[in-house]
């Protein structure tokens, strides 16, 4: 027996006929790109948020990149950013014409407070560019910790946003994730918890102006009200045929989330003495987009599954900052090495709503008998 890592399949035969008539009906009415499906998808999520503006796009780096560009982060700027996350994180950064500044990871695997505090200082005395910003992942569907890095950010003058690609669906202690900061971006790539059937993306923020500006800038620059082209923008319309897809999903991601949360709280109950399970941070409720443990021998033990038919997937085990075209930006003082801790021994196991017990069982069995 075969155990994907994900299984869209699965999913796509449990929507049906749903996603099907959905498709069809985006197709019918012709208005392929920003079609009506595509605002109402905007208000039905941000119903399932329960506040703020929902600013569909493209997809996840062009909502990163436009939510800075909205907020006037560019040339001159500096940003705080993790390196243990996908590469568009800090791309995002540059695409908007600032900086990066790499800040290091706490046992969470998402961004070190104190190590933000480091280059804060550092960038005070010159040492390093100076922050203007910060941008925490909430990586594997754990927030990061968004009320410390907030007070530090509102001490320093610093704007906060949030990179919430793995965590939509998520609650911190203090509210769901994609309310955190100024503002939040995410991506519905098909892996992710919520995903489309192809790339899609979208913003979050409590600010209506921001959001216009937001809107404005996905749109070639035209915002509401305003006459003409008023800002210099992009091309990152949300095309319909994602839009009717997401909103399919959305009507069962409660229940998908329930499911996912089962088979973490099944791992969690028969790994801990075996693995490092995540470390997740007290009150929250990760939706679990992904399961991310860490083994001392995750090589082995990634080999040891493969042998028996299930997949996983070691994320990031190049960090952003060692790829190429990354390693001349600067760190935070003291260095990266819970980044680097991370990156060595992370490994996701199978998780999609999807799962049987029975599967379940056989992967909490091929771990536990590889050993700690």
């Amino acid at each position: 027996m075969t155990i994907n890592f994900i299984d869209l399949g699965r999913q796509k035969a449990a929507l049906e006929p749903r996603i099907s008539t959905a498709v069809q009906e985006a197709l019918d009415g012709i208005a392929f790109i920003n079609g009506p499906q595509v605002k109402a998808f905007e208000a039905e999520m941000a119903a399932f948020l329960g506040k703020g503006e929902v600013v569909a796009c493209a997809n996840g780096t062009d909502a990163l990149q436009i939510m800075l560009r909205a907020a006037d982060i560019g040339p001159g700027d500096a940003v705080a950013v993790p390196s243990l996350t996908f590469c568009a994180t800090t791309e995002a950064v540059l695409l908007a014409g600032a900086t990066p500044v790499f800040i290091d990871t706490d046992d969470s695997g998402t961004m070190c407070p104190a190590s933000l505090e480091r280059a804060v200082a550092a960038g005070k005395r010159g040492d390093l560019p100076r922050l203007g910003a910060v941008m925490p992942v909430d990586l594997f569907s754990l927030p990061a910790d968004h009320a410390t890095i907030g007070e530090i950010a509102g001490v320093e003058g610093l704007l906060h946003f949030v990179d919430t690609a793995h965590s939509i669906g998520s609650d911190a202690a203090d509210g769901p994730c994609g309310l955190h900061g100024l503002a939040s971006a995410t991506s519905f790539y098909p892996s992710k918890a919520l995903g489309c059937y192809g790339d899609g993306g979208a913003m979050f923020t409590r600010d209506a102006e921001l959001a216009r500006k937001m809107r404005g800038i996905a749109n070639h620059g035209v915002q509401a009200g305003i006459e003409g082209h008023s800002l210099i923008g992009t091309n990152s319309r949300m095309d319909t045929v994602q839009a009717a897809v997401l909103r399919v999903k959305l009507e069962v991601f409660r229940d998908e989330i329930a499911a996912r949360q089962r088979v973490g709280a099944a791992y969690a109950a028969d790994l801990g003495d075996t693995v490092t399970l995540p470390a997740t941070p007290s009150g929250a409720a990760p939706c679990w987009s992904y399961y991310a443990i860490r083994h001392s021998n995750r090589d082995g033990l990634q080999a040891h599954l493969a042998e028996r038919g299930i997949g996983s997937v070691a994320y990031y085990k190049v960090p952003t900052h060692l790829h190429p075209v990354y390693r001349d930006y600067a760190q935070a003082p003291g260095g990266l090495s819970g980044t680097m801790n991370f990156a060595d021994r992370l490994l996701c196991l199978p998780m999609h709503p999807y799962l049987s017990d029975d599967e379940v069982g056989q992967v909490i069995e091929a771990v536990r008998a590889f050993g700690p």
